[in-house]
């Protein structure tokens, strides 16, 4: 570091401290030349007017007290607000205050640049010894990067992005430097600044990589997978992008192994396999994959049975299962059997399904597979569409009702089933064993009069409108593809005969019985009797409803489509 006499620095405080605190005179310190120029033109104090003259006097106060950071702030406000260039020798005060003396250069050298006719040539000249005084507490710094566009940051202030057309100016001391572009990795470096030479800064930035390398040692004639790829044998050395892999490494007669590694960025990760060899008597494998209905795998704790070669059971070695989405839960892939190789009559048997026999050959290395669904022997109340419904239910039907009439009536009226006719709209839920339905009806037609007791002018013949809301439930008995339903049922309705009466409402009771017919899984027929009784009149009234439901069964249509039979290593199915 270069030394200088402390008179020599006492100078500069001094023309730099006494400069700043003027608040009548121009910058220059000669008190001939502030004379002068005072004789000639305004002082700085008295050209400055409004916000930028309450800057100035705020930032004389502030570095009369020592807080040379703040009166910058208010120094470089007072020139941002006037433009008048002699602030600017205000401003470079403040940098050298607080050390800042590669910015003192700068600011001056622009206090001599936009100056012009304002400063003197005494002025000027100062300014010029000042600089010549700090220039030695600097250095230039020229950076070169291999990438254009990269911003470049000296103590975390940016200085612009490469490249840069001239030389930094940098204080003395240890400077910070970090290079940034998208997609390199970021560039940072501490730079020791001595002073008066010129530093070259040479920046590499290098492209983010987002991969690593792995290493797999396998035994002799081992074929090493990856992502179920075969890339090398015994030995892998390969670079592969950062995440997860699965590795797999097989050899003859030795166990498979497999595993996933994560590879990391600019990672070497290493893998020793060492394989285990097979059992000498190890059996191979008779892998089961059969459902009852459908093709969906059962267990043997779900009544997955095997026979084999007569009334052996076979004992299951393992039952491999995963997670279904749809079903939430692990359900059955395959169950797994170990048998002696060569040919095998076996007979697969699962509970409420009939069995049935098939013949396998087991490979001495591959195995053999049995894969299909069995029929369902389930009995006939607890199978098909209406031995399994899906529960909702929803119907369309006509209403047919008929009964006698005589309460609150001078005169007898009565109407046979078919006389009056109607709607009927009910939704229900349908269990196998019960079911319960809201049901709504609405009917016109006419009933005739049957007695001539009194002397009223009554028609012969009445108009009828006729509508009823009943909820009705009971037990059910399904067989198959038909089912018998009976119950109670309890609604309001309301009756009105045109000319006779109007609008009589009442509560009714009765029971009904039920016959289903369903030939496909989602639709089917029904046919309704009731017999009921208005709870004011003692009077029985009888009504029929025909018409078709829709009673949606996933499972029936499952059962429906699967294809019975066993297949045995790809050979057709069997029955």
């Amino acid at each position: 570091m270069v030394r200088y006499s402390r008179g020599l620095l006492h100078l500069l405080s001094a023309v730099t401290i006494c400069t700043a605190l003027l608040a009548e005179s121009s910058p220059a310190l000669a008190q001939a030349s502030k004379d002068a120029r005072a004789a000639a033109k305004k002082s700085l104090a008295q050209s400055l007017s409004g916000p930028a003259k309450a800057d100035f006097d705020a930032a004389k106060l502030l570095a009369n007290d020592g807080d040379f950071a703040s009166a910058l702030i208010k120094f470089q406000s007072a020139y941002d607000g006037s433009k008048d260039p002699r602030l600017l020798w205000n401003v470079a005060f403040c940098h050298k205050n607080l050390r800042h003396y590669a910015k003192v250069l700068v600011t001056l050298k622009r206090y001599v640049d936009e100056g012009g006719a304002v400063l003197t040539a005494n002025d000027k000249k100062e300014a010029q010894d000042l600089m010549a005084m700090i220039e030695p507490f600097t250095t230039r710094a020229t950076f070169r990067v291999n990438e254009s566009g990269a911003a470049i940051f000296v103590d975390d202030e940016l200085f612009g992005t490469s490249p840069l057309t001239s030389p930094v100016l940098l204080d003395i001391g240890e400077r910070h430097i970090r290079v940034v572009k998208d997609g390199f990795r970021s560039y940072e470096k501490a730079l020791p600044v001595g002073g008066n030479s010129e530093v070259n800064v040479d920046v590499t930035l290098e492209k983010e990589v987002h991969e690593g390398k792995l290493i797999v040692n396998a035994p002799a004639n081992a074929s090493i997978f990856v992502d179920d790829k075969q890339v090398a044998t015994q030995k892998l050395e390969l670079t592969l992008l950062s995440g997860g892999h699965q590795i797999r490494v097989t050899a003859p007669g030795m166990h498979p192994f497999q595993t996933e590694v994560v590879i990391k960025d600019k990672e070497t990760r290493s893998l020793e396999v060492a394989l285990e060899a097979l059992a000498p008597a190890e059996k191979p494998k008779l892998r089961v994959a059969v459902g009852c209905s459908d093709t969906e795998p059962r267990a043997p704790e779900e009544g997955l049975i095997l026979y084999i070669d007569g009334p052996d059971v076979l004992a299951p070695t393992q039952v491999k299962r995963q997670w279904n989405d749809d079903q939430k839960k692990n359900v059955v892939q395959e169950v797994e059997y170990t048998l002696p190789a060569g040919p095998h009559r076996v007979r697969v048997a699962i509970t409420d399904c009939r069995p049935i026999d098939v013949n396998v050959n087991v490979d001495v290395q591959a195995g053999a597979r049995i894969d299909g669904a069995l029929e369902s022997d389930r009995f006939v109340l607890v199978r098909g569409p209406l031995g399994s419904p899906g529960w909702f239910r929803l119907a369309l039907g006509l209403w047919m009702p008929g009964g006698t009439v005589e309460h609150k009536v001078p005169e007898t009226y009565s109407g046979k089933v078919s006389e009056v006719i109607g709607t009927a709209i009910e939704a229900g839920l349908v269990g196998r064993w019960f079911g319960a339905y809201i049901n709504g009806t609405y009917g016109k037609g006419s009933f005739r009069r049957v007695t001539f007791n009194s002397h009223y002018a009554l028609p012969d013949k009445a108009s009828v409108t006729w509508d009823q809301f009943a909820l009705r439930f009971g037990p059910r008995f399904p067989f198959h593809s038909v089912a018998l339903g009976l119950g109670v049922s309890l609604g309001l309705q309301e009756l009105d005969l045109d000319q006779v009466r109007t609008g009589h409402k009442s509560g009714v009771a009765g029971t009904f019985g039920q016959l289903d017919v369903q030939p496909l899984c989602d639709w089917g027929l029904f046919a309704l009797g009731q017999a009921e009784k208005p709870l004011n009149d003692d009077r029985f009234f009888g009504a029929m409803q025909l018409g078709i439901y829709f009673q949606p069964n996933a499972k029936c249509r499952k059962e429906r489509s699967t294809k019975v039979g066993l297949e045995t290593n790809g050979t057709p199915p069997s029955r």
